[in-house]
């Protein structure tokens, strides 16, 4: 993982990754709840749907997209084994090239 200085890198490389514009729209939404430095946070897909204006099962399409691309790190958490699940996003970079 690149590292980055505040969430305004992260911007600055979301918008110009090669990921689609959706997945970009997801990401910018996401990073609404984000503090700074892209720590941990976690909109339901419902909000990132109601602030982006797609479907659910596009924001879930797209998250897996970002997290694919190494834009996203997910750590998924369920409520004392019921159906309730609560995903938690982290902000990164995707290395680019090698680091060798």
């Amino acid at each position: 993982m690149r590292e980055f200085q505040n969430v305004q890198d992260w911007y600055q490389g979301v918008s110009q990754s090669d990921l689609a514009a959706n997945t970009r729209l997801v990401m910018f939404a996401l990073s609404l709840f984000a503090d700074r430095v892209g720590a941990a946070v976690w909109p339901s897909v419902g909000t990132l749907a109601d602030r982006t204006g797609l479907s659910r099962p596009s924001v879930v399409k797209h998250l897996k997209l970002a997290e694919d691309a190494d834009w996203i790190s997910v750590k998924r958490y369920d409520a004392n084994g019921t159906r309730l699940k609560r995903n938690e996003y982290s902000l990164k970079s995707p290395e680019v090239g090698d680091a060798a």
